[in-house]
């Protein structure tokens, strides 16, 4: 064998060795953390990284390096709640890999964390729209979240656009449904009534799956219901209760609203406020039951 083959063969070996090394470690850390000790298993996780560095690696190498950052990142997250140091690692799993969908799963933990535990949406937003712009297979699922994040955030025109921006990028599937009907709660909730009764009578007419379709008809009985069209109401609802997801958020409201109903028929004439008894029947935060 000549001295550059033997070289190259022992620089192999050597390679090999370390990959298995590390992979033999990782397994072990994982092996503490599965024990309850979340502690020692960071700590057996960090080691890892330590040795192996942040330049360049072969194959195997960089993949037990994502796999320590992940579970670094998992356990810190999760069990260790140490959110900040959560979001360093899944941020180091961005650099390495950019554009890559180990970048794109931590970028929608980061979200995830910024959104439940730092109570900061627009950094959420964030890293929902990088998912969302990219040519990723979760890309649509994100670009929904987007849209939610401004309903929560109460920015209901900009909700509306980036739902528009879901149903022309991907106009069809349920995911264009629910952006159909998260468009016409935005409209609902800032009591635009006819454009929200559009909105979801658009969806209905799209032949969405019947929990959709179902959850549009009880949006349409709310609106109806809050505007004293009482029978109207029970007539959309009764539609809406056999496919509905929360069947008993609708007999709920059937109930509220026959109530409201008998109270407008024994109110004295021209008493309002007996008629619409909001303290009965509050407006949905959704714009759904």
């Amino acid at each position: 064998m000549k001295p550059s083959r033997a070289l190259a063969a022992a620089l192999a070996a050597a390679i090999g060795l370390a990959c298995s090394s590390a992979s033999r470690r990782l397994e072990e850390a994982n092996a503490l953390r599965h024990r309850g000790d979340p502690g020692g298993a960071l700590a057996a996780y960090k080691a890892i990284l330590a040795e192996l560095g942040e330049g360049p690696l072969a194959e195997d190498e960089a993949r037990v390096r994502w796999k320590a950052l992940r579970y670094a990142g998992d356990v810190s997250y999760l069990e260790l709640g140490d959110y900040a140091g959560a979001i360093a690692y899944y941020r180091r799993i961005i650099s390495l890999h950019p554009g890559g969908p180990e970048a794109y799963e931590a970028r929608g933990v980061i979200g995830d964390i910024f959104r439940d535990r730092f109570n900061d949406r627009l950094a959420a937003i964030a890293q929902y729209s990088a998912i969302a712009a990219s040519d990723a297979p979760q890309a649509a699922e994100f670009q929904l979240k987007v849209a939610r994040e401004y309903l929560e955030l109460k920015n209901y025109p900009q909700a509306r656009t980036e739902a528009r921006i879901l149903r022309e990028r991907w106009p069809d599937g349920r995911l264009a449904d629910e952006a159909q009907l998260l468009t016409a709660q935005a409209w609902s909730l800032e009591r635009r009534d006819d454009e929200a009764m559009g909105a979801f009578q658009a969806l209905v007419e799209r032949g969405p799956a019947p929990d959709v379709a179902a959850r549009a008809l009880a949006g349409q009985a709310h609106i109806h219901a809050q505007a004293a069209r009482f029978d109207r109401a029970l007539e959309l609802y009764a539609e809406a209760l056999p496919a509905h997801p929360n069947p008993d958020s609708i007999h709920t409201a059937i109930e509220a609203v026959r109530e409201r109903r008998e109270r407008a028929r024994t109110a004295t004439p021209g008493d309002r406020a007996a008629a619409f008894d909001h303290d009965k029947v509050r407006p949905n935060p959704r714009g759904t039951p």
